[in-house]
């Protein structure tokens, strides 16, 4: 179902499907990414005052793709550095480091599973297993 927002970037009402911003401020924004890309393949190693210089595109922007994994400080000489926001590790991309990603999954799944046995457990099928396995015993 589609809801009716407004974009956060630029305030116009839209029927978003899950996005936070309109497609044209979207639109926008991947040119945005890609000016930054191509700019990279170009010019390695630049730092990224020298992205910005080089694209206009201002520095959030680019922190703001490092963060969604969209781009590596690996490829920068940065005078920035992202930080897990579990442990404090810095990291190339993204927000979590790879063990504390790995961790977040798996307590995610086991949270899963558990809401799944409490589902079972109210509408009594843990009860009618519990029955089976005493009689078995």
């Amino acid at each position: 179902m589609m809801n009716l927002i407004n974009c956060k970037k630029c305030g116009k009402v839209f029927a978003s499907s899950g996005s936070k911003v309109c497609p044209a401020c979207s639109e926008e924004e991947e040119k945005k990414f890609q000016l930054v890309k191509q700019f990279l393949w170009d010019n390695p190693n630049s730092t990224i005052d020298e992205v910005v210089e080089g694209t206009a595109v201002d520095r959030e922007t680019i922190i703001k793709f490092m963060k969604e994994d969209r781009l590596a400080s690996h490829g920068l000489t940065i005078d920035f550095k992202l930080h897990c926001r579990r442990c404090g590790k810095e990291i190339d991309s993204g927000e979590y480091c790879a063990s504390c990603r790995n961790k977040v999954i798996s307590d995610l799944n086991a949270e899963e599973e558990e809401e799944d046995v409490e589902k079972d457990y109210e509408s009594g099928k843990m009860f009618l297993k519990d029955r089976i396995e005493r009689r078995k015993k």
